[in-house]
């Protein structure tokens, strides 16, 4: 690492600080300044960088790269020596989430002995890795241990200590620490090697709230968010289940069971619409038949708006009511083409199908019995089927 000097690793608080700018340079072709000291966080082990100000220039991102602690902005500030400030309410969610996620991991340990792999602090809500599947009654007793110790308002200590001392401790090192390992001390609960931002006592934490968990690579994925987060979070669940109520006209604790029946009743509403379709397509599809009294019928009909789901239903009913060849098409945004046969005639459509689509740049295929595509436009649909349809009439079709 660069000679910068790390202000936030001896005080999280710090958020206004002088600094001289070292080197102005480029870095993915945005600018970037190297300073002597900063108060800024490099995003690192999961925590996201802080944002602000050095000077005029707005700070986009902090980044360590090539040895150097490097600070984006969107424009280079004129002095040689600038004013930094940390965006505070960032910094302090980042603090929370941090040390809630440092707990959080503990409590796994202690509760389920699920050590923690992984740790992703993000925009709406974080989550670490365990190393096994836990239950739902584990994940709620780490919850309320964890909770219990942020209460108790621990006092939370940061030293650097070398890497033998570290692992003497019972400190799990990462290979990156080096030989100077900075242990992060929740008194009395956790212990762990850290670089990231950390409040003085655990009570900062707020509260820690699990949002749910699910199998992930073997193990565990557990997301939570933290304090101030916390409360939003559940202000905002809070006025979906007010509105949900309120659509309901039912209390909340009713909305579980009152979303079982809507969803059965869903589910018979679809039923019976399917029936009605299914029978509204029959009907149709006498209605072309009658039109074509021969045996096999050629039936031939073009139609606006209609999506391609629908003229195949209407095509298999067509085909299954006595023998006939169904060609059928649809105008609207792209023009859709469903051919189809009754089981026993000869004629192959998925054959007939692709032969027009080639000539009309279109896409689609299926099996000589049916098939289904469409193209941007065919000049004069209906001369088109009805050529077709007179083809298929003097050719053998059964």
């Amino acid at each position: 690492m660069s000679g910068t000097v790390l202000l936030y690793r001896d005080d999280p608080y710090l958020l206004d600080f002088e600094a001289r700018v070292e080197q102005r340079l480029t870095h993915d072709g945005q600018q970037a300044l190297v300073l002597d000291r900063t108060a800024f966080y490099a995003e690192s082990g999961g925590q996201p960088w802080d944002t602000g100000t050095l000077g005029d220039a707005r700070v986009l991102k902090v980044i360590e790269h090539g040895g150097q602690v490097l600070h984006v902005v969107d424009r280079q500030p004129a002095a040689e020596t600038v004013r930094g400030l940390v965006d505070a309410q960032r910094r302090r969610d980042h603090v929370q989430q941090h040390h809630g996620q440092h707990l959080l991991s503990r409590a796994f340990v202690d509760t389920a002995d699920a050590p923690t792999v992984s740790f992703h602090l993000g925009a709406e809500e974080s989550s670490i890795d365990v190393d096994r599947l836990v239950t739902e009654a584990q994940v709620l007793a780490a919850e309320v241990r964890a909770n219990r110790v942020v209460a108790e308002s621990r006092p939370v200590s940061v030293k650097t200590l070398p890497r033998a001392d570290a692992a003497a401790l019972g400190v799990r090192v990462p290979d990156e620490a080096g030989d100077a390992v900075r242990i992060v001390d929740a008194e009395g609960f956790d212990r762990q090697a850290c670089s990231g931002t950390h409040p003085a006592r655990t009570s900062e934490v707020g509260v820690i709230l699990v949002l749910g968990h699910e199998r992930y690579k073997g193990g565990t994925r557990v997301r939570f968010v933290c304090g101030d987060r916390a409360l939003h979070t559940m202000h905002a669940r809070l006025a979906v289940l007010d509105r949900m109520a309120q659509a309901m006209s039912a209390p909340w604790t009713e909305l579980a069971d009152q979303a079982a029946r809507a969803l059965e009743e869903k589910g018979a509403l679809a039923k019976r619409n399917e029936e009605l379709r299914e029978r509204a397509l029959a009907g149709e599809a006498y209605l072309l038949l009658s039109q074509r009294p021969e045996s096999p019928a050629v039936v031939r009909a073009v139609f606006e708006g209609r999506d391609g789901a629908e003229l195949r239903g209407l095509a298999e009913q067509i085909v299954k009511i006595r023998p006939a060849v169904a060609l059928l098409a649809s105008r609207g945004a792209k023009v859709q083409l469903v051919f189809a046969r009754s089981a026993g005639l000869a004629p192959d459509m998925n054959a007939l199908l692709k032969s027009v689509l080639t000539a009309h740049a279109g896409r689609g295929g299926g099996r000589p019995e049916v098939a289904q595509g469409g193209c941007e436009s065919i000049p004069d649909l209906e001369a088109l089927l009805e050529r077709l349809a007179s083809e298929l009439a003097q050719s053998r079709l059964e």
